[in-house]
C-alpha cells in the first residue's frame, strides 16, 4: 500500500490515515499494492469541487473520486491507483479522520450509500 498524504494537519492525522487504509484494504480483500491519495483542503477548495462534481453549493467534509466503477474491476495485483480523498476537517473534527478516511475507501472500492 502506499498512501500520498498533502497537507497532513499532524502527525497523528498521517498515522491513523495509514492505519486505516492497511486495515481497510486487507478486511475488503482489495489489492494490497494500492495507491491511495489524501488531500487536506480548505472549506473553499472542498466547496468549489463539490459544486463542480456533485453540483451541490456548499462545503461537505469528505469526498472520494475512484478509478474503478466496481470493485470486481480492481486489478488484485500490481501497482495501482484506487482513488482520490479530499478531506476538510474542522478543528474538532480531528478524531473524526478514521471515519471518514474508511468511509472514502468504501466509495473508492464501489460501495455507495
Amino acid at each position: 500500500m502506499e498512501l500520498k498524504i498533502k497537507n497532513s494537519p499532524n502527525t497523528n492525522a498521517r498515522r491513523q490515515i495509514q492505519n486505516t487504509t492497511q486495515r481497510f484494504l486487507k478486511n475488503n480483500f482489495v489489492n494490497p499494492d494500492s495507491i491511495v491519495n489524501v488531500y487536506f483542503v480548505s472549506q473553499s477548495k472542498i466547496r468549489d469541487l463539490n459544486k463542480k462534481y456533485r453540483q451541490i453549493d456548499k462545503p461537505t467534509d469528505v469526498l472520494s473520486f475512484p478509478i474503478w466503477p466496481k470493485k470486481s474491476e480492481i486489478p488484485k495485483k500490481g501497482k495501482i491507483i484506487l482513488g482520490d480523498i479530499f478531506l476538510f476537517l474542522k478543528p474538532d473534527q480531528q478524531e473524526n479522520i478514521a471515519y471518514l478516511v474508511e468511509h472514502s475507501l468504501n466509495h473508492l472500492i464501489g460501495k455507495h450509500h
